[in-house]
């Protein structure tokens, strides 16, 4: 039996956040350049799926810029998320879903000031070409 790294459907999990959190560990182990992550966005945005990624790795990029401390994320196939994951997908939800207080708050734990603007910049856009493809994240508690 040969090892696979897409990893099983995620119990409880909406389309939107597997997407984010396959693509974001499968890029963490093979690269930005892994045909797996660019068919998962090609499957979810069809057409508008380059955007999308792009858009996504700029997001990726300004978190590891901005970062105060190093984030961890699961392995492919681990069906937990981090509590780092679980942060990032409230930053993109608060973002989405127009929650300033929460988008605030995760900027601040996550973002170190000189670079956050670039941060909540590129989680906007996200947010916003999610939403355009009806890829929505759970609105955050």
């Amino acid at each position: 039996m040969q090892a696979t790294l897409k990893p099983e459907p995620e119990a409880g999990h909406d389309p939107c956040t597997q997407l984010l959190v396959r693509s974001w560990r499968l890029i963490m182990v093979r690269g930005v350049e892994c045909p797996l992550v660019t068919h998962e966005f090609r499957c979810a945005c069809g057409l508008d799926g380059r955007e999308v990624l792009r858009a996504f790795c700029a997001f990726l990029c300004a978190l590891a810029f901005s970062q105060r401390r190093r984030l961890w994320v699961n392995p492919p196939g681990e069906p937990r998320l981090t509590a780092d994951e679980t942060d990032m997908l409230r930053l993109i939800a608060a973002a989405q879903n127009g929650c300033a207080p929460l988008l605030d708050a995760q900027l601040s734990g996550l973002a170190r000031q000189p670079l956050r603007a670039a941060l909540e910049h590129s989680v906007r856009e996200l947010g916003a070409l999610l939403q355009a493809r009806q890829l929505r994240l759970p609105r955050p508690a």
